[in-house]
């Protein structure tokens, strides 16, 4: 923090909580001299408002969104234990009274206009996922028109005293091996560093499972005054949920779950079988692709081709010489199979990416395959400068809910069925080792018991998506019979949390959480389309090149800066002045020298580098906004038109040149329109030669 931040910091006042809650002091007395008893009677449910952690790096408007802290017991089950603090986010509702309908409802929607007095916890994800990822995330969703929001960040995680904090980039030479044996040892030291750390300095990470997360939400509640409230809660946040739902019943107003996992997982080793969920997903895109004879015929096998490019580096990791030795101390970075195999797998998750993932695919299993070091580089360079999640908690999580235990089980099966994918992340020694290590380090498996279905007859939405890589369908099918006022709700062609994804999802909640106990409106889920894939992908090294240069060496981007600029700067404006030229002579009754031909080569020479640049530009704008991830291997298939526009600019250019030369020597030329010509036609030939050099050619 710098020091005006700090000053600002200290400035601030230690408000009440009704800033952060529309409720009485006497409601919340009450609630809190009942919850004054058992597990939470050391609970102190003091809640002080802060500045935000995350201003300056989130825009909003004062008012917009407010943060505090509640102080908790770390271990409610140990009468001497710490208090920490949990750091929690209230998103206000976006209504405006004065942009209500006259009609009296909301629009298209069927929604009655105006602020809802009942809120919505958001339960988040991971486990030991950030706050600021859902802030990013919900900022603009359609549930926050109608109600308040209210994010708690978990215990363990980003500022709820994330107590290995480090996790990531402590004894980066440990992580920097050359073997998949000794890469997986060094995840285990790394799982081991955290928990001794953390006790050595006063952690209790016995405090650290799903049942005190959901001790945690009761005491926001109870702090922040409100009888009731609505619950939403996506991945890990579903197993939180139905931990919620036994902890504070009578709390729960109505509940959403998406992407979910039985919280009986000990009980349902088949939930945790990750490479199996994987290996569906690849199976239903591919169906898809072969759908659409086009995809068919560029992207076949998608599985299959992802498990031939794992192969070539079981016993052979690719490896990258890197300029960042303080994340890779030998200079050298290694990609083992995981990375290879699971790539593909990380990009599942957002329905938004899929119309590009059986292009990204094949892109990516052809970089593995050239062992391409602009690609890796580039991959290794944005790795080492970003980490996401507290791993602390989540490893807290993995061994005190048991799921540690169950992931033998699960990863032994996959390794069975799967030989390939299922041996690319892990072996079975290690998930053995990973379980021992648990108990070893005092973070023992809680009673399965705990643990056992829900049974509850609160309305609830039970949602999935259909492509959901790690957590679908039949996990939320497996919870059902527990739900008995639960409706099923699965969304086609969308990934994981459409509940947080589709566009129509908030008004589909809100208008759930409106009357939970009416029949659920599921029209949102009829606007579901299959994806249609980008075929061919525009396939260009510029992307990564341009990242290890801007990530390495910023100074390094002067050059071809200037280049490029230079390229189309010139173009630009000779596209200006001999465009509109023709109607100053014609107005001042001036006929125009002959150029024989010089003229109209210029001319056409800066219309192909201007249109060149608009649509090369408008496809990176257009990949980016699509799916990020793809500008590693290319742009959606219509750049190849500005590429094949910026190599005819070239030739124009170089045509230009050769015909102003030639007017010179038979008609001379007016310095001004000789030099113009020239610079137009080596300017056009400098974009081209631009685009041929940093992979955006059309061949």
């Amino acid at each position: 923090m710098n020091k005006t931040l700090f000053a600002v910091a200290l400035a601030i006042l230690i408000v009440p909580a009704a800033a952060l809650a529309q409720t009485t002091v006497s409601e919340t007395a009450l609630n809190q001299e009942e919850m004054q008893s058992g597990l939470f009677a050391r609970d102190t449910f003091r809640i002080d408002t802060v500045v935000c952690p995350f201003k300056g790096e989130i825009e909003y408007e004062p008012g917009e969104i407010e943060c505090g802290l509640l102080q908790v017991p770390e271990n409610r089950e140990n009468p001497d234990s710490r208090f920490i603090e949990l750091h929690f986010v209230k998103l206000n509702s976006t209504w405006d009274d004065e942009e209500s309908d006259e009609d009296g409802d909301d629009g298209e929607t069927g929604l009655a206009p105006g602020k809802r007095d009942n809120p919505i916890v958001y339960l988040t994800g991971g486990p030991g996922a950030h706050a600021t990822y859902y802030i990013k995330r919900f900022k603009d969703h359609g549930i926050r028109k109608h109600r308040d929001m209210y994010i708690l960040e978990q215990r363990g995680v980003g500022h709820s005293d994330d107590f290995c904090a480090f996790y990531h980039t402590r004894k980066p030479e440990v992580g920097n091996v050359a073997t998949f044996e000794e890469h997986l040892e060094a995840g285990l030291a790394a799982v081991t560093d955290c928990a001794v750390n953390a006790a050595a300095h006063g952690v209790d990470l016995s405090g650290y499972n799903t049942f005190e997360n959901a001790r945690d939400v009761k005491a926001l509640r109870v702090a922040l005054g409100f009888d009731q409230w609505n619950v939403w809660g996506i991945s890990y946040g579903t197993i939180l949920g139905q931990a919620y739902i036994k902890v504070d019943p009578e709390g729960i107003r109505a509940i959403v779950l998406d992407a979910i996992v039985p919280l009986d997982i000990r009980g349902n080793s088949w939930a945790w079988r990750s490479v199996k969920w994987y290996d569906r997903d690849l199976k239903i895109i591919d169906d898809l692709c072969r759908a659409q004879p086009d995809c068919a015929r560029h992207y076949p096998d998608l599985g299959e081709r992802i498990r031939q490019a794992t192969l070539t580096v079981k016993d052979d990791p690719i490896v990258v010489e890197v300029k960042d030795t303080e994340n890779y101390p030998s200079g050298k970075a290694y990609i083992f199979t995981d990375v290879v195999a699971f790539l593909p797998f990380a990009f599942m998750y957002e329905q938004s990416n899929y119309p590009g993932l059986p292009a990204l695919i094949y892109a990516w299993v052809d970089a593995v395959e050239r062992r391409d070091e602009a690609v890796f580089k580039a991959i290794t360079t944005v790795a080492g400068s970003f980490f996401g999640g507290s791993q602390g908690m989540a490893n807290a999580i993995l061994c005190n809910d048991g799921d540690a235990e169950v992931q033998v089980i699960a990863g032994r099966e996959d390794i069975e069925e799967f030989p390939i994918l299922g041996a690319s992340i892990a072996s079975a020694e290690s998930y053995q080792r990973r379980a021992e290590l648990c108990e070893e380090l005092g973070m023992i498996p809680r009673g399965a018991e705990e643990y056992a279905p829900v049974e509850t007859d609160l309305p609830a939405l039970l949602i999935e998506g259909d492509m959901d890589p790690i957590t679908p369908p039949p996990l939320a099918k497996a919870i059902l019979p527990g739900f008995s006022n639960g409706t099923y709700v699965e969304f086609p062609y969308a990934g994981h949390g459409p509940s947080r994804s589709v566009e129509c999802a908030g008004d589909m909640l809100n208008a759930f959480f409106d009357d939970p106990t009416a029949e659920p409106d599921l029209s949102c889920v009829d606007e579901m389309e299959a994806p249609d894939f980008y075929v061919p992908l525009f396939t260009t090294s510029f992307g990564p090149r341009m990242i290890v240069k801007a990530m390495e060496n910023k100074k390094s981007l002067v050059v071809p800066g200037i280049w490029g600029g230079v390229g189309l700067l010139i173009p630009v404006l000779g596209f200006l002045v001999l465009t509109f030229a023709p109607i100053g002579r014609w107005i001042d009754g001036r006929r125009s020298r002959p150029a024989f031909g010089a003229r109209a080569f210029a001319w056409f020479a800066c219309f192909l580098v201007v249109a060149s640049a608009v649509v090369i530009g408008s496809a990176i704008g257009v990949t980016y906004k699509a799916f990020e991830a793809l500008l590693l291997f290319g742009l959606v298939p219509w750049a190849w038109y500005g590429a094949a526009a910026g190599l005819l600019a070239g030739i124009a250019g170089l045509a230009t040149v050769v015909l102003t030369i030639r007017a010179q020597k038979k008609n001379k030329l007016p310095i001004g329109s000789l030099l113009g010509f020239l610079l137009t036609g080596l300017a056009a030939i400098s974009f081209s030669s631009f685009l041929i050099y940093w992979g955006l050619g059309p061949f």
